[in-house]
């Protein structure tokens, strides 16, 4: 008899939004380079996405740079280099101030290519952008992470962002079969499995329960009934 049950939750009640309440994912957790952006672009200039606040002042902090290099000893007032890196917070050194004047050279604040460079840069950790696209057309977002803090990507992070993964429960059950307790939350990104045997391996990782005395139960669908009730007059 089987000691545990896997079993898919309905789509109308996934809940991925606790996914992102996670420390680790943002500057709190003490290394700024384990933040994680993610950016959905809204049209007119505007974004919205994940650590977005901090990706705009990112986004202002390289666009200082691009404009006040580009104008040393000119109406800016500043003299040199350095004394703009150190006026928006970027700590100086003769090889990183080489590698910001190449950069700024052709750089673009609002393209994610250009901030994970940008970012390479200032840490001295190499970041990268990804591109994420969802079920539906529109549904796109950049990822913006340091390699070498998400080792295996992070392209599920944009995914369960646009809502492209699965959420399971775990079963727990008693000598008789019966369930006796559960716990919900294992997200799935689609990216992270290609059948449901990986679903059963990867979520009984998580769990820390043996797959040869667990069940898996996936949806295989869904019908609506309706009933009506009369009255006699």
């Amino acid at each position: 008899m089987k000691k545990y049950i896997i079993r898919e939750v309905a789509p109308d009640d996934y809940d991925f939004s606790f996914y992102f309440e996670d420390d680790g994912l943002t500057s709190a957790s003490g290394d700024y380079c384990n933040t994680l952006f993610i950016i959905s672009n809204d049209g007119y200039g505007r974004i919205s996405g994940f650590n977005i606040e901090e990706y705009k002042s990112v986004q202002d902090q390289a666009e200082n740079i691009i404009n006040e290099f580009d104008n040393i000893g000119g109406w800016n007032n500043y003299s040199s280099y350095k004394e703009v890196m150190q006026d928006f917070g970027i700590a100086y050194n003769s090889h990183k101030c080489h590698l910001l004047k190449e950069w700024a050279k052709n750089a673009d604040e609002n393209d994610p290519d250009d901030i994970a460079a940008f970012l390479t840069i200032i840490t001295g950790k190499t970041w990268t952008s990804e591109s994420v696209s969802g079920y539906h057309q529109g549904d796109y977002v950049e990822v913006v992470y340091c390699i070498d803090q998400y080792k295996n990507g992070a392209k599920h992070y944009g995914e369960i962002w646009l809502g492209c993964g699965k959420e399971f429960c775990v079963i727990e059950l008693d000598d008789n079969g019966k369930e006796i307790e559960s716990c919900y939350g294992y997200i799935v990104a689609d990216s992270q499995v290609w059948n449901d045997d990986q679903y059963k391996k990867i979520v009984c990782e998580w769990a820390g329960i043996d797959e040869q005395e667990t069940q898996l139960e996936m949806i295989d669908g869904s019908q609506t009934i309706t009933t009506y009730n009369y009255r006699i007059v």
